[in-house]
């Protein structure tokens, strides 16, 4: 199976982001991957699933608080969509896959 690079959403991150381009941004933080499928990956030679996709990295990082937004885009109180790293970062790619596989199984 081949992988190819994710890339970061070209769009200002002082902008609301969908849940795909949350996806992004924290798959391309931590390097990951994107199989034919859709899919993400961690690793290069051992590959572990982290998601189905990009759109359900990113809900799921908002359900677990890894990134927040306001409930409505460009809504009175909408600002910029915050990626909380602390938060993310202080996770392994096993801890994030199997947080994504218990949110998207229920």
């Amino acid at each position: 199976m081949k992988l190819t690079a994710i890339d970061p959403p070209s769009r200002s991150f002082s902008r609301w982001l969908t849940e795909e381009e949350i996806g992004q941004v924290l798959a391309h933080k931590r390097g990951w991957r994107l199989a034919p499928d859709g899919a993400v990956y961690a690793g290069k030679l051992v590959k572990k699933r982290i998601a189905p996709s990009l759109a359900t990295l990113g809900s799921v990082a908002l359900v677990q608080r890894w990134a927040s937004r306001a409930a409505v885009p460009r809504s009175d109180g909408s600002g910029p969509t915050h990626m909380m790293w602390g938060i993310f970062d202080a996770r392994t790619d096993a801890e994030i896959a199997e947080q994504v596989a218990g949110n998207t199984t229920a």
